[in-house]
């Protein structure tokens, strides 16, 4: 498949310009022309510069913030598409291809797949059948429902349970965090309950967990 379309145009993505430079010299030799780079945050528009025919994205997706970035760039650029993450098979591929990426591939994919892949997007084929498309996807549903649920309550907390949550995230403890705010280990330890009370976990251990899960996405 490699090699099959001749002047094949391609804009690219990445979390890194060190990543920008690497791939865009891997692809000039590969005769495939790079039209255009720009990060994983920028505006869209930026990749459509010298018309490319498709993109490729390179990125990690270690937090949700990043994966909405992500996602809204791919959604933006309204291009077919190959993303390339080290983000492992399952729901966060299906984010991916529900925002409009046409194939997602594991970050260390072979030159050829990866060429095989970009030509397959310009030509419009998509990169994954339809029964590996509805799996993805109905993982990233059952992630994305978690995640929203999570959400929902750290935002039952008060601006101070809120506070505590974090700096036991941070790994503080009680004591230093009664000595931050000048107030009592007891009334600390109130919050502490009233945290585990509202995520209806048993342990200061299953609340930060909760809590990592709000703010990244769960890779296992």
């Amino acid at each position: 498949m490699a090699g099959s379309t001749p002047g094949l145009r391609v804009a690219v993505s990445a979390d890194e310009t060190m990543t920008l430079d690497a791939v865009r010299v891997a692809l000039d030799e590969r005769g495939i022309t790079v039209t255009a780079t720009a990060a994983t945050d920028a505006d869209p528009v930026a990749l459509l510069d010298g018309d490319p025919a498709t993109w490729l994205m390179v990125t990690d997706l270690d937090h949700w913030s990043h994966l909405d970035r992500v996602c809204a760039l791919v959604g933006g650029v309204r291009l077919p598409g190959v993303v390339l993450t080290t983000a492992p098979r399952g729901g966060l591929w299906g984010a991916l291809l529900e925002a409009g990426s046409v194939t997602v591939l594991a970050a260390d994919a072979d030159s050829d797949t990866i060429e095989g892949a970009l030509r397959d997007a310009a030509e419009n084929r998509p990169g994954h059948s339809p029964a590996e498309t509805e799996g993805l996807l109905a993982q990233w549903h059952l992630m994305r429902d978690e995640r929203d649920r999570m959400r929902r309550l750290v935002g039952s907390l008060t601006s101070r349970e809120h506070e505590v949550l974090e700096l036991l995230y941070e790994g503080v403890t009680v004591a230093e965090i009664a000595a931050r705010f000048g107030v009592a280990q007891a009334t600390v330890r109130s919050q502490v309950k009233a945290i585990l009370r509202k995520f209806e976990v048993g342990s200061q251990l299953a609340a930060v967990a909760a809590y990592d899960r709000c703010l990244r996405p769960t890779t296992s």
